[in-house]
């Protein structure tokens, strides 16, 4: 709300507009201006001395978080007004913001201060009282008013509407689409998306362009000092009619139903992960919404029609620039072995191979899991180096060395390749067998290790609980014992898995009943790395190969050690993964004095490729700040349940 806000300022041919970026601080400049410019072409060139990129980027000026303003030169250092947006349950920090930026108003010359809470309508959010703003402004001796917006709609920068609810609603349902899509391509063509909303439920939506223009108009009016605002459509959306505008720009069957037994597997999930709308739903908008905002702006309600064909306009659009955007990540993601420096070193006579990229800095090692290639990782690593330097490579024995080369192997690349890049400190995440090895080294170079994350982990060893043992690992030992003492069975070993084959798509899109057709999809491998998944059964060798690292990992019993270790540790489990199970993270979570256990509804054990962009926050969170993940105590505590 506040980049479009910005925008509208530069109808205006003076106004120059500091910003304090809070709640996405981490934005570079040109990345607040892009969010700006591409909200100004959302707003049009209708407005007085509309500005091209270069200029909105001549008038946007960043402050520090010290809340000093320090003009360019040429540039009066006068503030006339101040806008805070706030579209969230307000916490310590904002309110200390809150009351910096008012007490502030004096000393930069600022009149008056406007407060605006967005995405308000429906949900009652613990927020700053507007009483308590009304009494610190007048302490101040300044003006104030406070405005408080329905759910806004915009169709600017990808990453500027997912500040939103509603845009973050058509976000995930743009992403779960796609990620279904990429296990079963046919399943939208047979299914519908179901979401689960009261009868006659209805939502206000209010598009950003208008919202912006009303706070603009009305904090230019005359008599609106002291006054706050409803900034509202006129006129409500039946939800239903909502899903079935919203489907029809998706190219998807979308439906509301009030019966939650109604919802499959899938439909569940996307509730999970939409959850931030169901508020507006449960609560519901004003029978009645006011109008006065339009009698203070001067603007008659029907100045910007809102109606089905604009909305099914504007999710085209909005659907379009996601989908353009994926592609984008898509070519980013091909394209990353040319943004990776690829590095070798010897060790103990034979070669390894390690890959570096990403930003200089903090760093971030990723332990890939016994026989795996790097694709399950590449989008992760993309996302990751936009941040950090990350190091990964291919865990070696499957090809070369030869047997055996065994967990301390592994624990020895990795301590060689740290020493050879002189790094300090970094970050470890291990994926599936890769914790034990992350453990080994933390024990050995403890100073080296500041936190470790641990994703779709199995701490499989002689002598822990069957019942945490998944039937693919059940299977897998029977077949790996037997290989070791027959080594001439690698061959049939090796067909056993080549042969294997997922059901068919059709048969399990007309399984028995929607919640199957919905589990057997959401459990099923995504298309894109069923080669890679193959890799450890190409030859013989490496069956054979693959077995013996298998049952030396075995031989590791990693759960005595957890106590010692004293860094942070995450562990993240999936609902649907077929190669451990989800219990397993959480019962190592149990083990390690400092842990922390998220469980991820809808996910499967390569999660890290399908949900890329939330693993990747997950670990920068962790990464950055532990503590705001709750500590895992027991598995009678309340996991975290990932949306």
């Amino acid at each position: 709300m506040g980049g479009y806000f910005a925008a509208r300022c530069m109808q205006m041919p003076d106004d120059q507009v500091f910003y304090l970026a809070d709640a996405t601080g981490s934005l570079l400049g040109e990345e607040i201006t892009d969010f700006v410019s591409q909200a100004a072409c959302q707003i049009g060139e209708g407005g007085a001395g509309f500005r091209n990129r270069q200029e909105i980027k001549n008038r946007l000026h960043g402050i520090g978080r010290d809340l000093k303003f320090h003009a360019p030169s040429g540039i009066a250092p006068t503030i006339d007004e101040v806008w805070y947006f706030a579209n969230s349950p307000s916490s310590r920090s904002q309110v200390e913001m809150l009351k910096g930026l008012i007490s502030a108003c004096p000393t930069i010359g600022a009149k008056e201060f406007n407060y605006v809470g967005f995405d308000n309508g429906g949900v009652k959010l613990k927020e700053i009282p507007d009483e308590e703003i009304s009494e610190r402004c007048k302490a101040e001796t300044i003006g104030h008013r406070i405005f408080r917006t329905s759910l806004v709609v915009g169709n600017g920068h990808p990453r500027l509407e997912q500040s939103t609810a509603f845009s973050q609603f058509l976000s995930v349902l743009h992403s779960l689409k796609a990620e279904i899509e990429e296990r079963s391509p046919q399943y939208f063509n047979f299914q519908a998306l179901r979401c689960f909303a009261p009868r006659n439920a209805v939502l206000n939506l209010v598009p950003a362009e208008v919202a912006s223009e009303l706070l603009l108009r009305i904090a230019r009016a005359r008599d609106t000092m002291g006054s706050s605002f409803a900034i509202v459509s006129p006129q409500n959306t039946l939800f239903s009619a909502l899903c079935e505008r919203i489907g029809i720009a998706y190219r998807m069957g979308l439906l509301s139903v009030e019966d939650f037994g109604a919802l499959n597997a899938i439909d569940r999930v996307f509730r999970e992960r939409t959850d931030g709308l169901s508020g507006y739903l449960m609560g519901g908008a004003p029978e009645s919404p006011s109008t006065e905002a339009y009698r203070a702006a001067g603007l008659p309600l029907d100045s910007a029609p809102f109606d089905e064909e604009g909305q099914i306009t504007l999710f085209e659009s909005f659907r379009q620039n996601q989908d353009e955007a994926r592609a984008e990540g898509r070519r980013r993601v091909a394209d990353l072995h040319s943004r990776l420096v690829n590095k070798t070193i010897t060790r103990d006579g034979s070669e390894l191979h390690y890959y570096v990229g990403g930003m200089a800095g903090t760093v971030v090692v990723l332990l890939n899991a016994l026989g795996m290639g790097l694709e399950c990782w590449r989008r992760l690593m993309d996302n990751l180096m936009q941040n950090y330097r990350v190091i990964t490579w291919e865990a070696r024995g499957m090809i070369s060395p030869p047997p055996p080369f065994g967990l301390t192997d592994q624990v020895d690349d990795l301590d060689a390749i740290l020493q050879h890049e002189s790094v300090e400190t970094c970050h470890l995440v291990g994926w599936c067998t890769a914790p034990k090895v992350a453990i080994e080294f933390y024990l050995r170079r403890p100073s080296v290790v500041r936190s470790m994350a641990f994703l779709n982990s199995t701490f499989k060893c002689e002598g822990s609980p069957e019942e945490l043992d998944s039937p693919f690992e059940k299977n897998l030992e029977s077949l790996f014992r037997m290989l070791v003492r027959k080594p001439a069975m690698a061959a049939s070993v090796m067909k056993t898995f080549q042969s294997r084959e997922e059901e068919s798509e059709i048969d399990i899109l007309q399984g028995a009943n929607d919640e199957q057709v919905g589990v057997s999809v959401l459990s099923r491998m995504n298309r894109d790395l069923k080669s890679d998944v193959l890799a450890p059964f190409k030859t013989d060798e490496t069956t054979l190969n693959y077995a013996y690292q298998l049952i030396d990992f075995w031989s590791y019993d990693s759960r005595p050690k957890a106590a010692g270790v004293h860094v942070p540790v995450l562990l993240m489990g999936a609902e649907y993964d077929q190669a451990v199970t989800p219990a397993t993270s959480q019962t190592a979570a149990e083990l390690f004095p400092n842990a922390r256990h998220v469980h991820v509804f809808g996910a499967t054990h390569y999660c890290l490729y399908d949900r890329a962009e939330f693993v990747g926050g997950l670990l920068k969170t962790f990464f950055e700040n532990p503590d705001h993940l709750p500590v895992a105590r027991s598995a009678r505590d309340e996991m975290v349940q990932a949306q």
